[in-house]
């Protein structure tokens, strides 16, 4: 395939959803790095058309009907308006709509999150699927058993270039836990601080739909809203707290499925030490190297052995630290798209 016959298909006109503000900023750098047009026009087009209320209301009628086929909005919009055009085009997770525009063969699916509730469906949804980029070391080797196999492309998670080479930031903030919460540290940071209340913990909870942060030192500190908001907090941050989806009980939620979030990245371009739970041996955390950054720990004692004798140790590790990142950057996966889409 001609690399300038792919768009790139984006939300960011009409969805400013926080979880997709680091999608549109990988799209960003991959528009950039292989020189394809992002067109954020047609989604709007789309949902316009999906929400007309006689289209709407006429498609709950006939949506469990052979004519479904013919009468998706979305699915067959882009088969009538964009015949022979192909769109590179980040999904947050497989939908049960047979037909979305997700599986439309002029679709180039980057898969973000896959779990054990959806990946047996994953080949028929996909059946038509030129190509499928998935994120997870653990969903490709699952999926290479399928009738996907010669179809797909392992695309790990990454970090944007722009967030690179900044100036060393001023940490103010002791340990933080960001975003989703790992039960078990943040039980092990509250016992820590219980007997060391010198050391200041911040982490989330949900407040009115929401994350807000608050301190054991300062308490409330409120909400985190846009993607510079977020980089910025995290990179005042000595330690950052880090963990898979799967475990600790967010077994139930992936099945057992562990990607290397983003957080990862984020917080070794912030130059934070880091210390999680995480599937050491877990397929996508040995291929992208995480232990090299992050410290794993099952023990209490050796938990907080780390965060207090870090919180003493000026950062020294950018070295290793760079080398790592820039194995991660959105651009080296940029590479790769570029690649898989030459060999169509």
């Amino acid at each position: 395939m001609k690399i300038v016959d792919v768009k790139i298909l984006s939300a960011r006109k009409w969805n400013n959803y926080f979880p997709l503000q680091v999608v549109y900023e990988w799209e960003s750098v991959i528009s950039n790095e292989l020189q394809l047009p992002i067109d954020d026009e047609v989604m709007m087009k789309m949902m316009m058309q999906g929400n007309n209320y006689f289209y709407k209301n006429f498609q709950k009628i006939i949506r469990n009907t052979y004519m479904s086929d013919f009468l998706d909005s979305s699915f067959n919009y882009l088969k009538r308006n964009y015949p022979g055009s192909h769109f590179l085009s980040f999904f947050l997770y497989p939908l049960p709509t047979r037909n979305h525009y997700m599986y439309s063969d002029n679709i180039i699916p980057i898969l973000l999150d896959c779990f054990s509730d959806v990946i047996d469906n994953v080949p028929i949804y996909f059946k038509k699927s030129k190509l499928l980029f998935v994120t997870n070391y653990e969903v490709y080797e699952r999926l290479m058993n399928t009738s996907l196999k010669g179809r797909l492309v392992y695309l790990p998670l990454s970090v944007s270039d722009k967030y690179f080479n900044m100036a060393f930031p001023t940490k103010d903030i002791d340990v933080l836990q960001m975003g989703r919460q790992n039960e078990v540290l943040h039980s092990w940071m509250l016992n820590i601080t219980a007997t060391h209340p010198e050391v200041e913990y911040v982490y989330s909870k949900l407040k009115d739909g929401e994350l807000h942060y608050y301190s054991t030192q300062k308490d409330w500190m409120g909400p985190v809203e846009t993607r510079t908001d977020f980089m910025s907090f995290l990179s005042r941050a000595k330690i950052s707290l880090l963990s898979s989806p799967g475990i600790d009980g967010g077994e139930v939620r992936t099945g057992g499925f562990n990607p290397v979030t983003p957080r990862f990245f984020e917080s070794a371009v912030n130059y934070c030490y880091m210390a999680g739970r995480y599937p050491i041996t877990g397929a996508d955390f040995k291929y992208c190297n995480v232990a090299k950054v992050c410290q794993h720990y099952d023990n209490f004692d050796q938990f907080s052995d780390y965060i207090l004798t870090m919180l003493k140790t000026p950062f020294d590790q950018v070295e290793k630290y760079n080398f790592f990142i820039k194995q991660h950057l959105t651009s080296v996966r940029a590479g790769v798209i570029k690649q898989a889409l030459l060999n169509l």
